[in-house]
Parts: structure tokens; sequence; C-alpha cells
């Protein structure tokens, strides 16, 4: 019983020192360098990468350890050539040279225990002359017979002149219907100033484009991409914001009128004005909708409730003027009550004066 009881512990330290083991193997990059380090790729271009990395194996030991353990490394690029320096402490310990696309290095070469290791890589070639989409520029596994034990790969997009060429008309003609539409709005009172600042970076960007490499002017087209979507989106909120501006003048000049009908000639409980209020009420709650719309960056459907306030105050408003023309101006105290006062002021006079006229005639003819 007892011996079965130590085979059974030392079974499971066997698993743990196992797993610690194979948790442990990986690589860590240190240095990653790849020349252009940037953008697009074009067919014939020279590219070159380098990696730095510290590594782990799945188990300790100089050269056959017995897990099969290798680092495979894969590129797309034409006429590949790789560099492989390994350094313990410091001091570089084995060197070799490879081309191919498919370059390994062995257990036996890269297996040096728990020492302080390090792989350089250095690899270059160029990109398809008929390359296109994307390619893949290096990739690095860590295996361990058919286990990747680790990963790292990098892609790239690749551009051609006449990807390029096509790309750039189809963004000047992008242009060209983005400036239409700012001009257009600008005609209607929308206030274009964020857009236009947009659009004059998208069309400088095209301007550069149009005398760039292929690669570079994939970076321009992407810049002015970029903006004129972003021109979109600003024209559409200073839409919106003109349309909901808009109604609320048009309410506020239908609450004048309103006003006036309640205060200055005391209609308030007349049908006719119950009518155009009840309207107005109908306007602001879509006005509200409208608002709150806005708010949440809904611009078209914040333009449709504009609308639609707009056209109720529009409806009460003409209401109001033709409910005005009907009654006319009548006699109205408010604002004008010192002028009336004013006037009855002279009239008493005049008669006063008419008056004591009459009696100093009267008392001469006495006289």
């Amino acid at each position: 019983m007892k011996a079965n009881i130590r085979w059974i512990m030392f079974l499971l330290a066997l698993v743990c020192v196992v797993q610690v083991a194979s948790a442990a193997a990986g690589f860590d990059i240190k240095t990653e360098t790849i020349n252009p380090a940037s953008g697009a790729l074009e067919p014939g271009q020279q590219v070159t990468a380098r990696y730095v990395f510290t590594y782990e194996m799945a188990t300790t030991g100089t050269g056959t350890g017995g897990t099969d353990e290798t680092f495979e490394f894969s590129t797309g690029l034409s006429n590949p050539s790789w560099d492989f320096k390994i350094y313990r402490d410091g001091v570089a310990i084995y060197t070799t040279k490879r081309a191919g696309y498919y370059p390994v290095l062995t257990e036996y070469e890269v297996n040096y225990g728990e020492d302080d290791t390090q792989l350089d890589v250095q690899l270059r070639g160029s990109v398809p002359s008929g390359a296109a989409g994307k390619i893949e520029v290096i990739k690095i596994q860590h295996m361990q017979g058919d286990t990747v034990r680790d990963t790292h790969s990098v892609t790239r997009d690749v551009v051609s002149k006449a990807q390029v060429e096509g790309s750039l008309s189809a963004q000047q003609n992008n242009l060209k219907a983005l400036k239409a539409d700012i001009d257009d709005k600008a005609s209607k009172g929308v206030d274009v100033s964020a857009a236009q600042a947009k659009y004059n970076v998208a069309s400088q960007a095209l301007t550069s484009a149009a005398s760039a490499s292929p690669s570079q002017a994939s970076s321009y087209i992407t810049t002015a991409t970029k903006n004129m979507d972003e021109a979109k989106s600003l024209l559409d909120k200073a839409w919106a914001e003109k349309e909901v501006a808009t109604t609320a003048a048009t309410i506020e000049s239908l609450d004048g009128m309103i006003t006036y009908f309640v205060e200055n000639r005391s209609m308030g409980a007349d049908p006719q004005v119950v009518a155009i209020m009840t309207k107005r009420e109908s306007a602001v709650q879509f006005y509200s909708q409208a608002q709150d719309n806005l708010n949440a960056a809904n611009y078209p459907l914040a333009r449709s409730k504009a609308a639609d306030s707009q056209n109720k105050a529009n409806e009460a408003l003409t209401d109001a003027n033709n409910l005005r023309e009907k009654i006319g101006e009548g006699f109205n105290l408010g604002g004008n009550l010192l002028v009336y006062i004013g006037a009855g002021i002279v009239i008493v006079l005049i008669v006063v004066g008419v008056v004591l006229y009459r009696k100093k005639s009267g008392w001469d003819e006495l006289g």
C-alpha cells in the first residue's frame, strides 16, 4: 500500500514537472525592426526584418534534448536570405546562413540548456512582382513536434501602381461629390466651416498622392478617405443643427402670436386660438424629439423630426396670421398707452381753451 502511494506521488510530481517545462517553452521578442517600418508595400520593393529574442526550451540540456523542438521560419518575400546568430551570455556561439522560404533551426542548433540565450534573426527579400492584397513578411514558430509552443507573424498590405491609380480616381470623384454637397448646404445657410476644413486636408492628400510612389500614394489616399468620411459626418451634423434651429425660430414666432391673442386681445378661450395652441404643442413635441436625436448623433432622424415640427408650426403660424387679419388690430391700450394719454390731455386742453376763449369773448361784449 505504501509502495503504491509512493508511485502515485512520483507520477504526480513528474506531471507537474512536465507542465512547468511546457509552460516555460516559448520566446520573448526584445527587438523587432522592419524596413519600411509602416505603410503599404509595392511590388519589387526591398524589405528587411530583424528580430532578437530570448527563448526557453521545453526541456533543459545541451544538444539533443529528445523533445524534437525546432524554430521554424517562413516568408512571402521573393529571394529571401536569412542570417541566424545565437548568443549565450552576450557572446555569439553559433552562426548560420539559410536561403529559401521555410528555414528551420533544429533542437541541436538552438538548445543550450538553461543559459541566457538569444536568437538574432535577419531577413532580406523583395515583394514579388505580382503580389497584391496582403503578404506575409515573416513568421516565427517555436515547435515541439507538431505542437506550436509560440508564434509571431507580420503581414503587410501590397499595392500596385494600377491599384493606386484606380483608387485615386475613385476618391477624386468622391471629393468632387463632397464639394458639391458642401456648396449646396452652404447655400442653405448651413455652417460648413468644420466640413470644409476636413475637405481641404483630403484635397491636399489626393494632390500629393497623384505624384507619389504607390506605397506613399496609398498612405495619402487613406488620409484623404478618412478626412472625407469625417467631413461628411460633420456636414450631416451641421445640417441637422440648422434644421433644428430653424424650427426653434418658427416656434418662437408662433409663441409671439399666441401671446398677442391671449394677453393683448383676451382671446385665450377662443376656439380658434385654442386650435392654434394645440398645433403649437404638437410642434414642440416633434422639436423635442429632434433635439434628442441631435444630441444622440442620429442626424437623419433629427432632421426628420425637425421637418415634422416645422410643418406643424407653419400650419399654426398660418392660422394665426389669418386670424389676426380677420379680427384686425382693434383698440388696444397695450404698448401705446402713453400715446393715448397724451392725446387725451391735448384734447382736454383744447376744450378748456375753447371754453375760456368763449367766456372771455362774452365778457368783452358785455363790457
